[in-house]
């Protein structure tokens, strides 16, 4: 029961969720995410053919400078999803506010998916201290 009041609040701050599937990922256009920390490239976070891909850069591999992420913690695998993970999702601030409609507005997007939504407000966070930049 909790989990439901859980998802229905979740679903009341992220609109571009669908019921029951979570967030939807775009399919026809591919986007791709740099992660860094001090301006240093940890890794890239990539949407291909509907799926959400997060795997660490080479040179972190080779020689980690922070501690791996603990939502990916293995630095040599490729993580997929079907849906955006949720360290990301984290992101991306809710379109019921009236600032981010009205850039939304401007920009002439109606139903953005999450990716649009990272490239547009999810560069910076108050939740960590990581830089996403769309590339």
């Amino acid at each position: 029961m909790i989990k439901n009041k859980i998802r229905h609040i979740f679903s009341l701050l992220t609109p571009w969720e669908q019921e029951g599937t979570g967030h939807t990922t775009p399919t026809s256009d591919n986007e791709a995410f740099e992660l860094l920390y001090k301006k240093k490239r940890i890794g890239t976070l990539e949407v291909r053919n509907g799926k959400w891909i997060f795997q660490y850069d080479p040179l972190f591999r080779e020689k980690p400078f922070i501690t791996p992420l603990s939502n990916f913690p293995d630095i040599h695998k490729t993580y997929e999803f079907n849906e955006i993970p949720p360290f990301f999702a984290a992101r991306i601030p809710s379109i019921n506010q009236p600032r981010y409609r009205e850039i939304l507005r401007k920009k002439g997007i109606e139903n953005p998916d999450p990716a649009t939504l990272l490239r547009l407000f999810g560069r910076y966070t108050l939740v960590n201290p990581f830089e996403l930049k769309a590339v």
